[in-house]
This record gives C-alpha cells, structure tokens and sequence, in this order.
C-alpha cells in the first residue's frame, strides 16, 4: 500500500453525487450504532480505504468493537487518503484523493456522521494526510498543490465548514538543487503545544513548518534529511511529539525510530534511531505520554517503547508485539485512552483493538476485531 500517498491516484469522482446515493444510511440515519457489545460506549472510531469506503465503529467501556448504523458505506471512488477528529469530537474530515476534503458533523449520541454538504469543502490542496491543531480551530492538510509539496490550512467555522487562511497553502521548501522527483507525503502531526507542525517526506525527511495558537504557519527554514544505507535514501513515514513539546520522534525505514530535540534547531539525541522493525508506518502515543508505540507495516508487528524526558527510547518487555493483522498502517488512540487501536492494510483482520495490560507496564493485549473494511488506509477516533 505504499502506493497510496503517492499523487498517481488521481481517480475520477464524482462530487455532486458522492454521497446521495451509495451512504445515503450512514451519514443521514441516526438511528443508534451496532450494539454496545458489553459496556457503555467509550469513543467512536472512523476508517477509510483505498477504494474510497468509510467505517465507522462504536468503542465500549470494555474495548467491545460494533459497527455504526449504515456502516460501512462506499463514500468515494478514490482512495480516502486520511481522516481527522476535532478535539471538541464535533466534526470529522475526510481527505478524498484527487478530490479534496470533506466534512460531517457526528451525532455524539451514536457516533453516526451527517454530511455538511455533498460537495467538496476545500480542493486547493490534493489531500495526502489531516490532522487538526490542538485547539480545534484549524484544519491542516498535507499533499500536493500545483504539483508540489504543500500543507494546506483552514479556519473551522462553528458549523464545520472550512474557511481558506490567508497565504495557505504554504509551500514546503527544500535547498536549492534537491531533486524532488520521488517525493512522497506520508503523515501530519502538530506539537501540542503549537509551535511546529510536522510533515513527513517519504525520501525528502521531514519538513518543520513553524506554527502558532494564532494559526500563522510558515514555510520550513530547515529539512531533517533520511540517512542512507548503502548508497540507498532511507524514507521517513510515521510522526510525533511528545506531550511537552521537546521532542519530535518520526519513523525510517531500516532503522526505526529517530528522535530530535524540538527548539531554535533540531539534534538528534544520543541513542537515536532506536530500532523498531523495517517500515515503521505510524507513531502513536499512549494517553500518559508515557510511552510510543510504532506500526511496522513490513514486518506485521508494533514495537513499544518507554518514553523518557529527553525523548529516549527504551524497548518494552515483549516488543516487538505481534499485531495479529497484515500489514498494520496506522494507529490511533480510543477517547478514554484505555485502547490502542490498528488498521491492517493487508487485512486478517482489518481493525484490531488492543489494551493495555494491567499487569505489565506499557504492554498491549489484543482484543476485539472487525473485518468489513478491507484495504484498510486510514484511522481517526473521537478524543
């Protein structure tokens, strides 16, 4: 599935009539999810595909999976190349390949989304990977525009709609010389407390575009640049930052998880990388910042670590996990943060819960599953 944030999907869709017809249940019933399956419902979880199909799922207090009402439905001909939650748990954003986004509110009583309008909400950027800032005001969307690297940014209005910021789409910038032909954007994240918002680059590294809780976001004045093995540019893919803001922490190909310093510049710590398995898709958090876990799509696996201050990494008994699934892509955390969530882009299953073990610290144990949803490319849950 490598292929996915690659701008060669450029399928036609079909805009006016994207949802009318073939999600008609699922983004206009609500009529109640799927049956709590033994205890209150915690969270709601989205997933898109490839083929361009939405899941939803309710997440009991237990870490029972159901699917939601109308779920799952076909929301586009094109890949659903990523998803994204406000903090608030009011909208959810959908960024449609060769499209642009769209946007639902979702029913806090059911989890079940309703489409603010059947036509694209924004399209300036060719959405590749979402994320929402920390304070539920903007939307930040990673891709392409005008045939390069770019991230998009968006005020939220009260009803959901997007409102373009002056000076977006903001151009990711790379020294003079640098052949930029096997780019790749992979993933978005934002520091907490709001001062960079990160994209990673596939072969290009990451790029650290200046941010603020005004939402002034600037082009990047450096590049954190893949090391090479071999004579062969690694590709940087999964991305985050620690809770105080201090640490960025992405993962690379063939070495696992690199870690930097976040100030006035970027080091890297000693120790780092820390070795995760060979395709380190995703990074994901825990709800205590305490530790990071890495989905290694290659290798079937996720590897746990104990997060220090310094952003030293240390392996968890057990790490690598296995992940039960094929090819896990992505990973999420449920709103009571009591479960870590992966989507399996090869399948057997398609979404898979785990929690975390009460007995050993930082473990995780595999729970529920569900396997309508194939071709799995994308997650997001309420927070």
């Amino acid at each position: 599935m490598l292929g996915r944030r690659l701008w060669g999907l450029v399928a036609s869709l079909c805009a006016s009539a994207l949802l009318l017809a073939g999600c008609g249940d699922f983004f206009t019933k609500d009529t109640g999810g799927g049956g709590g399956g033994g205890g209150s419902v915690g969270s709601y979880t989205y997933v898109g595909t490839g083929s361009g199909t939405l899941a939803g799922y309710s997440v009991s207090s237990t870490g029972a999976l159901a699917t939601l009402s109308g779920s799952p439905s076909q929301f586009a001909t094109a890949a659903i190349n990523g998803l994204a939650v406000t903090p608030a748990n009011t909208f959810l954003y959908v960024g449609v390949a060769g499209t642009g986004i769209f946007g639902s509110s979702i029913n806090s009583g059911t989890g079940v989304p309703t489409l603010i309008s059947s036509s694209v909400l924004v399209q300036d950027v060719a959405p590749l990977a979402l994320t929402v800032d920390p304070s539920g005001k903007f939307l930040l969307v990673a891709g392409l525009a005008n045939g390069a690297a770019a991230v998009g940014e968006y005020a939220i209005n009260s009803d959901g709609t997007l409102s373009e910021i002056t000076g977006s789409p903001v151009s990711i910038a790379f020294p003079s010389g640098t052949d930029t032909t096997n780019l790749t954007v992979q993933s978005i994240t934002v520091a907490p407390n709001s001062s960079f918002v990160f994209v990673t680059l596939g072969q290009l590294g990451v790029a650290p575009l200046p941010f603020n809780t005004s939402g002034a976001l600037s082009a990047n004045t450096v590049n954190i640049f893949p090391k090479a093995i071999g004579g062969v540019t690694n590709q940087d893919f999964g991305v985050a930052v620690n809770p105080t803001s201090t640490a960025l922490f992405f993962g690379e190909t063939n070495l696992g998880v690199r870690v930097f310093t976040i100030g006035s510049t970027f080091t890297e710590i000693s120790g780092s990388p820390f070795k995760a398995g060979s395709q380190p898709r995703s990074l994901q958090f825990d709800g205590t910042g305490d530790y990071l876990y890495a989905a290694n799509s290659t290798n079937g696996t996720i590897s746990g670590f104990s997060v220090l201050a310094s952003g030293t990494l240390t392996a968890l008994t057990g790490s690598p996990f296995p992940a039960v699934g094929n090819l896990p892509f992505e990973l999420t955390i449920d709103q009571s943060k009591k479960f870590l969530l992966a989507v399996n882009s090869g399948g057997s299953p398609d979404l898979q819960l785990f929690s975390f073990d009460a007995t050993t610290a930082g473990k995780i144990d595999p729970g529920a599953t569900a396997t309508n949803i194939s071709g799995a490319t994308a997650i997001a849950s309420t927070h």
